[in-house]
């Protein structure tokens, strides 16, 4: 061991690591050397003459514990690295429990359920109890299941991390009031269901590993003893991402003796919907008195404009533990703060911004970054990268089509222009469940194969192709050949792409199994279904301008089949690519420069949060966490109009644009970041706002040429620059060929800023040919292209 290893650190780092007498909260800020930290403490502790085997390591992530073991290694070798207790709360704790596994009714080789074995448990259980056929909510829900198998495991999850048993689960009047106008009133029965068939199992979900850790401390003195006094030093990484059974834990063991230390910080606790309470990083010293607080605020990552301008917005958070992050790096750009007509335009914008910037500094794509709020925002950023041949990756999730709830849509899709697509129908058959399993499927894939026809045929034609089915399940057969029938002659009636597609979404119900609860997963994926619906409505949209008679699901899906061959195409591994994903998975990493879209009120803060300062607070976090990820140069963009919930919805500037020392931004010169447009709140009624994008579109169709009033479209927090009155003033309306020419300057809702190159008036109906600052060329008739007239290049 380098006997001067303490010299590789800054001050504040080496009081950290030094620090040895009690109770220690390290508050690591961004980029502040946390991980450089804690490997030094454990090197530090084993110079003091700690054994390697009595220091407990605890960490969130394998890849965390990994890294952390690494370092350690290269500083002390691994064979003292390898007898340290280091890894994530669930492994260390399975090694516990495996140990004492007697002791609470278990054996030692108990199996550890991951989600899918737990979810399928479940499914059975309320099976078994009649739950899954009981009662389908009533009035607006109708038609949702009360007792959904995912929200029925997140609520025994929330449970079992707030260490409450089935038992107690029953006495907790508040807990049964709450599944009682949930409408799942014998929740309780599941969860003490499910915990007896784990048991007789002999099994353990990944919150078990928690829940019974503390119930093994809790009920066995002799055990917890013996884990105090053996464990003589603890270090837990990431304290702010804790729950209360980790943080429970975490005090059974330490509070006697005080050796701990946590590192984290209270500015990136971003997971409370994962059960991570803040207050316990904000608390601690609640818990221990004597507890000594130091603070890492230099930032080795970012040039100190990023530094200061998220600095700046943090500080309006109340619930925080002070400190002042600053960087000694160079001062770097002002942060770039781009307002665009819409999300279209974004998209179109972030990708032309990307591609200059990546030439001009010569990074590597892998140097580029992409974040969102949300998953759904992926599917219009990857059409823009996909045009301008940028490749991409999606972090620690699935391009957009290749979503499962987008896939189960699409194969709908594909269904309806050919039913005869026997893997879109496996996929669909029983999706959403209509009580056509796999036997009826295998026995329908005999009778095919033997006729030499596809499954279609043998499901309409049950007589001529017997396939050994009941008179049940033929008319569950029957049912779903009725839906499927429906479609096609919708689309071979000439519906249009958004017609026919808000129809399959419509009558096949697949949103509505997200609708009933709000899990973060369900939530996903109803934006996922709306924001395919979006694209196929900006699809018909442009096709009707354009004047292009070519707007049938057919031609839609002509598009998207080149976007799912290249999702599906993983290309070489080792190729450079820009890096798509939310704020929440970039946590942890770090580019050279960093695109934050979408940064709007009701997006970014969540529209979920409106009503909560401390989940406001949270969101503030959050955008904190997506400005810090950035190392030279970050551009936060928002939009004037989005479409979102079935409906383009105009936007509003985020109050964290606002939020931020306006001295790190540049802003364009008529930038205005107020607070003076209507608040919009997210459509409760899908159904009604799709129905409502139909109409809206036919009445497009419908539009003539007119002299009338215009129809008005708001984008708060812009300018028309030839009249210098706000956007809101600005009207996009139909113009004749006498008010355009070579030359005139537009402004278009979707597209943006663009200069007429080409008038053509040869056709019935006149077209002009519009160049595009942030897009590219289209041509547009001006029978139904609305616009503003700005004035002439």
């Amino acid at each position: 061991m380098d006997e001067n290893y303490l010299d590789e650190l800054n001050e504040q780092q080496r009081a950290a690591v030094e620090y040895c007498d009690g109770p220690q909260l390290v508050i690591a800020g961004a980029g502040s050397g946390k991980t450089r930290v804690l490997t030094y403490k454990i090197v530090h502790l084993l110079r003091l003459g700690y054994e390697p085997w009595r220091i407990l390591a605890l960490t969130f992530t394998n890849k965390a514990a990994k890294e952390m073991r690494e370092r350690v290694e290269q500083l002390v070798g691994g064979a003292v690295a390898s007898k340290l207790w280091m890894g994530t709360f669930h492994s260390i704790f399975a090694r516990i429990l495996r140990a004492n596994a007697e002791l609470i009714g278990f054996k030692s080789n108990f199996t550890i359920y991951d989600s899918s074995d737990s979810l399928s448990l479940i499914k059975m259980i309320l099976a078994d109890m009649g739950l899954d056929k009981l009662a389908f909510l009533s009035g607006p829900r109708k038609g949702q299941k009360k007792y959904k198998p995912s929200a029925i495991l997140s609520a025994i999850s929330s449970a079992k991390n707030a260490l409450i048993s089935p038992e107690e689960y029953v006495r907790s009047k508040d807990l049964l009031e709450i599944d009682a106008r949930d409408n799942r009133p014998e929740l309780y029965a599941v969860y003490r269901a499910y915990r007896d068939r784990c048991v007789v199992a002999g099994a353990m979900d990944f919150d078990d590993l928690l829940y019974y850790t503390n119930v093994l401390l809790r009920d066995n003195p002799d055990v917890l003893r013996h884990y105090r006094e053996f464990f003589s030093y603890v270090l837990v990484d990431e304290y702010q991402d804790t729950n209360f059974a980790q943080h429970v834990i975490v005090t059974q063991l330490t509070r006697e003796s005080g050796r701990l230390c946590v590192v984290g910080d209270d500015a990136q606790s971003i997971y409370s919907f994962r059960g991570a309470n803040i207050r316990n990083i904000l608390d601690l010293r609640k818990t221990y008195s004597a507890l000594s607080i130091f603070k890492l605020e230099r930032n080795y990552r970012s040039t100190r404009n990023i530094i200061n301008a998220a600095g700046s917005l943090i500080d309006k958070n109340s619930e925080q533990i002070p400190k002042t992050v600053y960087s000694e790096n160079e001062t770097g750009a002002l942060i770039e703060v781009v307002k665009c007509y819409s999300d279209f335009e974004e998209a179109y914008q972030v990708a032309s911004r990307l591609s200059q910037l990546k030439m001009t500094s010569g990074d590597s794509a892998d140097e580029f970054a992409i974040l969102y709020r949300t998953n759904a925002q992926s599917r219009v950023l990857e059409e823009a990268l996909r045009k301008r041949n940028v490749p991409y990756r999606i972090y620690g999730g699935l391009s957009f089509y290749q979503r499962k709830e987008v896939k189960d849509a699409i194969a709908y899709f594909r269904l309806a222009l050919n039913p005869d697509d026997d893997e879109a129908l496996r996929r669909v058959i029983n999706f959403p469940a209509r009580g056509i399993g796999e036997t009826t499927l295998a026995k329908l894939t005999r009778a095919a194969i033997d006729g030499n026809v596809s499954l279609w045929t043998v499901i309409q034609e049950p007589d001529r192709y017997p396939a050994g089915l009941n008179a049940g399940t033929l008319r569950k057969l029957d049912r779903f050949a009725g839906l499927i029938t429906e479609f096609v002659q919708a689309d071979r009636k000439g519906a249009d792409a958004l017609e026919l597609a808000t129809r399959i979404i419509e009558r096949t119900e697949m949103l509505k199994m997200y609708l009933h609860d709000s899990t973060p997963e369900n939530l996903s994926k109803q934006e996922n279904l709306q924001e395919l619906i979006s694209g196929v409505k900006g699809f018909v949209e442009t096709r009707v301008e354009e004047g292009s008679d070519s707007m049938s699901l057919a031609d839609f899906m002509a598009e998207v089949s080149l976007a799912t061959d290249q999702d599906s195409d993983s290309g070489d591994a080792s190729e450079e690519r820009v890096t798509l994903m939310t704020v929440h998975a970039a946590k942890g990493l770090e580019f050279n420069n960093v695109f934050v879209v979408g940064v709007e009120e009701e997006l970014f803060p969540s529209a979920m949060a409106q009503d909560s300062p401390a989940q406001i607070e949270e969101e503030r976090r959050l955008m904190y966490v997506a400005m810090t990820r950035a190392k030279k140069f970050c551009m936060l963009t928002y939009a004037g109009s989005r479409f979102r919930n079935g409906q383009t919805v105009c936007c509003r500037p985020s109050r964290f644009l606002r939020d931020i020392d306006q001295r790190y931004l540049r802003l364009a010169t008529n930038d205005n970041l107020g607070d003076d447009a209507p608040k919009v709140r997210p459509t409760v009624n899908y159904t009604a706002s799709m129905a409502g994008s139909a109409r809206s579109l036919n009445s497009l169709r419908k539009v003539q040429p007119s002299s009338g009033a215009p129809q008005s479209f708001r984008r708060p927090g812009q300018m028309q620059p030839s009249a210098g009155k706000p956007a809101s003033d600005v009207r996009y309306a139909l113009h004749s060929v006498s008010e355009v020419a070579e030359g005139t300057v537009i402004e278009h809702a979707k597209f943006g800023r663009g200069a007429i190159v080409n008038i053509d008036t040869a056709g019935p109906d006149p077209r002009i040919t519009v160049k595009f600052e942030n897009t590219d060329t289209r041509t547009l008739m001006l029978k139904f292209a609305k616009f503003s007239i700005v004035g002439t290049e």
